[in-house]
């Protein structure tokens, strides 16, 4: 028996639990429909909200999704199963036995590879964005399953790599463990239902020397996919050291995807904007990140008045050549390289990025103008400061030189001096960009400042201050949305009003402080003892309300009175002593006649008067339930 068969008996490998687990053995079922795997996801308020966000993300300008059951519909069966899978293994792995193992950077890997395959399925089509979210969260599972089920064993592995990272990994868990993560992975997620057309380049893309599938084939796009991932993925969790490096080698893998690297920028950027905000959302921690373009040009902690200058010289003439690259060498600092014709140069600015571009008016191949022309159309070319250079002074070609956008024009007689002043105005223009990009970066950090600051006076202005509960303003909001919901799809929805039995004499005998504590302590056994997918929320003074979607009135009424028992069971200090609490409830449910949500909520305030007239401490409703 094979070490991986070992483990599948075992037990011992991260499993999705809950409502994970109950989507993905619905979804096993011939007969499963979209409408019961929406009713169980909506039992799971965390997993409804990440699909109907992941749903959005992908609707390009469609309707905006607003409930589980569109989610559901759009994203379909297999996709709602498998995301279901991934967030479950991510709220229960948080943290674990392996010392060595970083839990909480292996999430944030993962979950900037899983963004990154979605980005990329926007560019090329090969499979949906949400499964390509998946394969990509999910590709480096075996090394989570192996800390799990090795945690000791694990924590050596992963402390010799540390000790020698020229080794690979995989092959010192192979060594160690007798399997290694990536075959591991590949046998949990083929378990789990999960395609061949994506497990199988899970096999090759981290091995870049393994020979690639058909260049054309789906196969192939998804290996590179996942390389691209991976790699954007080590750069997001890099130190400051090793980002530019990592930048230029994805830039250069990105070609085979046809993606330009005047795009790759606002590719990269747009991808970590999302994961800072997924990470917020799923509570990983993320790395904040310069923008690309200060990453790729090294500017980052560099003084701006001590930066040398990365200039390429241009000349198909190699005395006229190196004679520039004698002036340029007076000034130490800077870093030259030579071109003999305009597609090298061409070429070259585009590989090391230079500050400066002295080229030669006639060049071979690809003359000046054209160079200039051709690097002015790229967003790495237009930050150049390019300077044509001709043999004699024309005044047609000057004007030549203006209307490509080149930033200045001299003779090739030029002196030392009057080099080393046009070089001055380059390096101005340098200083002037690096304070731009600061202060870019400055301003974007205030505004996700200030745009946490106002998520925080959002969440305020809707939340009780006295026991954490939705206030007034947001039980309204919650209950017309799910009004519009249950209108929408036929759904049925209940409410409830709960009010202290008793709580003008408790205020009046022992204070105002104990009144307070025993709504805290009434609302905790409320929010404790709620269903799941139930909002509980306090609408003034003792009352709540708690709001029931897809609930009709005889499940409302069972539910009000557990919860009605339950907070009688409930033993809080008032004054010296220990002492029970209890509470009046009316339900009511929507019918074909409910007006509109304010009807509703009348309706069960009526419910709640005839429990009061009729002696408190008890559960009723106006209503009567329909047979079944």
């Amino acid at each position: 028996m094979t070490q991986v068969e070992q483990l599948k008996i075992s037990g011992q490998l991260p499993s999705p639990r809950g409502v994970a687990l109950a989507v993905l053995e619905l979804s096993r079922r011939e007969n499963a429909t979209l409408s019961e795997i929406a009713r169980v996801v909506q039992t799971d308020p965390a997993l409804s909200g990440r699909l109907i966000k992941l749903a959005n993300v992908a609707s390009h300008g469609v309707r905006p999704v607003v409930s589980v059951q569109e989610a559901v519909v759009r994203q379909g069966m297999a996709t709602v199963r498998q995301l279901a899978l991934g967030f479950s293994l991510l709220d229960q792995y948080r943290a674990g036995a392996c010392e060595a193992f970083d839990y909480q950077g292996y999430w944030a890997h993962s979950l900037l590879m899983g963004l990154t395959m979605q980005a990329l399925g926007a560019r090329i089509p090969v499979a949906a964005a949400d499964e390509l979210f998946v394969c990509g969260l999910l590709a480096q599972v075996g090394q989570l399953a192996l800390a799990t089920a090795y945690p000791d064993d694990y924590n050596a592995v992963l402390t010799a790599h540390h000790a020698d990272p020229a080794q690979p990994i995989l092959a010192q868990e192979r060594a160690r463990l007798e399997t290694d993560h990536s075959e591991l992975g590949i046998v949990m997620l083929t378990d789990w239902g999960i395609p061949k057309v994506f497990t199988e380049p899970l096999a090759h893309y981290e091995n870049p020397d393994h020979p690639c599938f058909p260049h054309d084939s789906r196969t192939s796009s998804l290996t590179l996919m996942l390389r691209l991932s991976h790699l954007l993925a080590n750069l997001g969790l890099a130190d400051a050291a090793r980002r530019q490096q990592l930048a230029r080698e994805w830039m250069a893998l990105a070609a085979g995807l046809d993606i330009p690297r005047e795009a790759a920028g606002g590719f990269i950027d747009g991808v970590i904007a999302s994961w800072h905000d997924w990470g917020a959302l799923l509570k990983i921690p993320t790395t904040r990140l310069p923008p690309f373009a200060e990453i790729i040009h090294g500017h980052a902690g560099t003084a701006e008045n001590e930066s040398p200058l990365r200039i390429v010289v241009a000349d198909g003439n190699a005395f006229s050549r190196r004679k520039t690259m004698a002036l340029l060498a007076e000034d130490s600092g800077h870093i030259v390289y030579p071109a003999d014709n305009g597609n090298t140069a061409l070429a070259l600015a585009m590989e090391v990025l230079p500050h400066v571009i002295i080229a030669h008016y006639n060049l071979p191949q690809l003359d000046g103008p054209e160079l200039c022309q051709a690097l002015r159309a790229t967003e790495e070319g237009r930050r150049m400061h390019i300077l044509l250079m001709a043999d004699d002074h024309c005044e047609t070609q000057l004007m030549r030189a203006y209307e490509v956008d080149a930033d200045g024009y001299a003779p090739s007689t030029i002196s030392a001096k009057g080099l080393r002043t046009r070089l001055n105005a380059a390096q101005r223009l340098v200083q002037l960009q690096n304070a731009w990009e600061k202060d870019r970066t400055q301003l974007r950090q205030i505004a996700a400042e200030l745009a946490v600051a106002n998520r925080r006076l959002a969440n305020a202005a809707l939340t009780d201050l006295l026991t954490g509960l939705p206030n007034r303003r947001s039980a309204m909001d919650q209950l017309e949305q799910a009004w519009n919901a249950a209108s929408r799809s036929g759904a049925p929805l209940a409410v409830m009003v709960i009010d202290i039995d008793h709580f003008k004499h408790i205020n009046d005998t022992y204070g105002h402080a104990a009144g307070d504590n025993v709504l805290r302590e009434a609302a905790d056994t409320l929010r404790m003892s709620a269903r799941r997918g139930d909002s509980v929320c306090r609408i003034g003074g003792e009352e709540f309300l708690v709001i029931c979607p897809n609930t009709d009135l005889k499940a409302a009424l069972l539910s009000a009175e557990r919860l009605r028992a339950t907070l009688e069971a409930k033993r809080v200090t008032i004054g010296q002593a220990a002492r029970t609490i209890t509470a009046s409830i009316g339900v009511a449910a929507r019918e074909a006649g409910t007006a509109d949500s304010d009807s509703l909520v009348s309706t069960a305030d009526q419910a709640l008067y005839a429990a009061k007239k009729a002696g408190r401490n008890r559960t009723c409703t106006r209503q009567h339930p329909l047979p079944h």
